[in-house]
């Protein structure tokens, strides 16, 4: 029995463990300049780039996910029927909640970043947004299509 927890606890060890989002970003944030307006465009390159790095750059294509409907019993729906049902949906909830939470935690990281990487004199100038998608469209607009770019 030892033989076999050893060779189990070799085979676990010998898994390659994959650096978190997380530690990829801070590594990264040093690299991205502080927007000062004039510098948009350097500064939207690094932080795409860094934000794909992370791997957490998937909150800016793909909406906040949506609540999935919960089954409601039919008044002539058998309990067979109905138990299976809801057994079908404790899946789709699972998956939910998991891609939910992992979309919440990597925009709140993206907010993080586009919110520390402003120089401090135009924070004022910039109102603060939920998504990184809303902030990105928001500094957008106050960038481009002026003399700054």
């Amino acid at each position: 029995m030892a033989e076999g927890s050893s060779s189990a606890a070799g085979s676990s060890s010998s898994v390659p463990v994959k650096p978190s989002g997380s530690s990829s970003l801070m590594s990264a944030l040093r690299e991205i300049p502080p927007l000062r307006g004039d510098n948009y465009l350097e500064w939207k390159r690094k932080i795409d780039f860094t934000f794909t790095i992370a791997e957490v750059d998937w909150v800016l294509t793909e909406p906040c996910p949506t609540v999935p409907v919960e089954p409601v019993r039919e008044a002539s729906e058998s309990n067979e029927a109905w138990d299976k049902r809801v057994k079908d949906f404790g899946p789709i909830k699972m998956a939910y909640d998991i891609k939910h939470t992992r979309w919440v935690s990597d925009n709140k990281k993206c907010c993080a970043v586009i919110e520390n990487t402003i120089d401090p004199a135009l924070t004022g100038s910039i109102e603060k947004c939920d998504t990184a998608v809303a902030y990105f469209e928001r500094i957008k607009n106050q960038f481009t299509g002026s003399s700054k770019v």
